[in-house]
C-alpha cells in the first residue's frame, strides 16, 4: 500500500481542570506531543490548573490511498519540579478516526490519569487542540511531479519548481517549505522584459489579497541552472487555506504610457523636500486626508492617482488604482529606474472607499523598503493593455493538497 506524507498545522490550544501534584502550588504543566515518532514540546505554564497555550507546531503525517490518516498522536501532560517531573496524564488519539469535519475547528479530549492518586482530588482535565490543514510534504511532492519536464528542485532549501507547460518554462510555480513547517507559494518568470502581467487573487467571495512582488535586474538563481526575473508571493498564506480558492492569473500586456513621479509631484507644485504640514499648504489640485496625513495627485484622469503616504515622518510613496471601467483591462506598475526592487501590491474586493468616499481605490501598488534618498524622477509609474486572460489555481497547478 502506498502512502502519501503530508504535513498539518497542529495547535494546543488550553488545558482545563488539571490536579494538583503536591499541596503546596498549583501544578506547573507542559505538553509533550508524540506522532509519527516526532516529538514536539509545549512551554511551561507555571502554577497554573487552566493553561492557555496557542503554540503551533508542524508535523509530518501519512495519509492511505483511501484518504485515511494513519498513526497515533499521543497527548503527555507533564508537571514541571527542580528535581524530576512528573507525568500526569495522557490522550492518545488515532489518526485513523479522523474526519474532514474535525479538521481546522477545536478538539477537546479528556485526559487520562497515569496515576491513581490523582483521582482523588476529583478534578476532570481537559485537552483542547486543533488539527488544521493537509498539504504535501516536499519529499511527496518532488516524486509526485519528478517525471514532469522542465521540474526542478533545490533540496537543500527544500523548493520544488514546477513549469505552467503552457508558459514554455517561462512562469513556474513555487513552493518552497520552511524549517518551521509553514510554506510559502511564489510565482518566478525566469526571462526579463516579457510582455506578461501576472497576478495573483484570492478567488472566493469579498477578499483582500496582499501580494510582495520583486524585480531582480541582474536574475537570482532559484535553483541550478534557473534564473528569477520578477517573483510574486501571496503573503501569510495560512497551512489549512483551501488552494483551490489561491489564483494566479497571466495577461498578455502591451505598453501604453510611462511617465516619471517627479513629472506629476512637479505639475501640482512640489519642490524640494516637504512635510504633509508643508506639502498641504504648497500644492495644488490635490486630494488632502489630513487624518491619515496622505496626498494624493492625479496621474491619468480617473485611472489612477500617486499618493503620499506620510508613516512615521516618513513618506511612502504610492499608486491608487481607481474602481472604476476604465481600468478593468489596464495593468499598471510602479518601480524605480534600473534597481532591483521590492514592492507590493493589494487587492480590494470590494474597493475600499477613500477620501470620505469622494473615490474607491480596488488596487495599491507600493514602493517597499525604499531607499533614503531615492529622487521622485528615479520613480516609474506604467501602464499597460491586458489582454488574453489565463487563470489558474495553486492547487491545479502544483496538486499541493493531495
Amino acid at each position: 500500500m502506498s502512502v502519501t506524507e503530508y504535513t498539518t498545522r497542529l495547535t494546543i490550544v488550553s488545558a482545563h481542570d488539571l490536579p494538583k501534584t503536591d499541596r503546596l502550588s498549583q501544578i506547573d504543566p507542559y505538553i509533550v506531543i508524540i506522532i509519527n515518532g516526532q516529538q514536539f514540546k509545549t512551554a511551561v505554564k507555571d502554577d497554573n490548573a487552566n493553561p492557555v497555550w496557542n503554540e503551533t507546531f508542524y508535523p509530518r503525517v501519512l495519509r492511505a490511498p483511501q484518504g485515511l490518516l494513519m498513526g497515533t498522536l499521543e497527548l503527555h501532560l507533564y508537571d514541571e519540579d527542580t528535581f524530576s517531573d512528573s507525568h500526569v496524564a495522557k490522550y492518545m488519539f488515532d489518526l485513523a478516526t479522523l474526519t474532514p469535519a474535525q479538521l481546522n475547528v477545536p478538539l477537546t479530549f479528556n485526559l487520562e490519569y497515569v496515576k491513581d492518586k490523582y483521582k482523588s482530588q476529583g478534578k476532570s482535565p481537559t485537552i483542547t487542540i486543533k488539527l488544521e490543514g493537509l498539504v504535501q510534504s516536499f519529499n511527496s511532492l518532488r516524486a509526485m511531479f519528478s517525471a514532469m519536464p522542465g521540474f526542478f528542485t533545490n533540496d537543500l532549501e527544500q523548493a520544488c519548481y514546477i513549469p505552467i507547460q503552457e508558459s514554455g518554462g517561462l512562469v513556474y510555480v513555487g513552493i518552497e517549505y520552511e524549517k518551521s513547517g509553514k510554506i510559502d507559494v511564489k510565482v518566478y518568470v525566469t526571462k526579463p522584459g516579457v510582455p506578461l502581467f501576472l497576478d495573483m487573487v484570492v478567488l472566493s467571495g469579498q477578499q483582500y489579497t496582499k501580494v510582495r512582488r520583486r524585480l531582480y535586474r541582474e536574475g537570482r538563481p532559484i535553483c541550478t541552472g534557473v534564473l528569477a526575473y520578477e517573483e510574486l508571493k501571496l503573503d501569510d498564506v495560512p497551512l489549512h487555506v483551501d488552494f483551490n480558492q489561491l489564483g494566479l492569473i497571466i495577461f498578455d500586456s502591451t505598453p501604453m504610457s510611462s511617465t516619471n513621479a517627479n513629472a506629476v509631484v512637479s505639475a501640482h507644485g512640489w519642490k524640494g523636500a516637504l512635510n504633509f504640514t508643508q506639502a498641504s499648504r504648497t500644492l495644488h489640485n490635490v486630494e488632502l486626508d489630513h487624518q491619515n496625513q496622505e496626498i494624493y495627485m492625479p496621474v491619468d484622469p480617473h485611472e489612477t492617482m500617486l499618493l503620499v503616504d506620510y508613516d512615521k515622518n516618513d513618506a511612502d510613496i504610492k499608486l491608487a488604482v481607481l474602481a472604476n471601467p476604465a481600468t478593468a483591462d489596464k495593468g499598471y506598475d510602479l518601480t524605480i529606474r534600473g534597481q532591483s526592487v521590492n514592492k507590493m501590491s493589494e487587492l480590494y474586493v470590494p474597493p475600499v472607499p477613500k477620501l470620505g468616499g469622494r473615490f474607491h481605490v480596488s488596487r495599491l501598488y507600493e514602493l517597499d523598503d525604499l531607499q533614503y534618498g531615492t529622487r521622485f524622477e528615479d520613480i516609474e509609474i506604467h501602464r499597460y493593455r491586458l489582454s488574453n486572460p489565463r487563470q489558474y489555481t495553486i492547487q491545479g497547478l502544483t496538486r499541493i493538497m493531495g
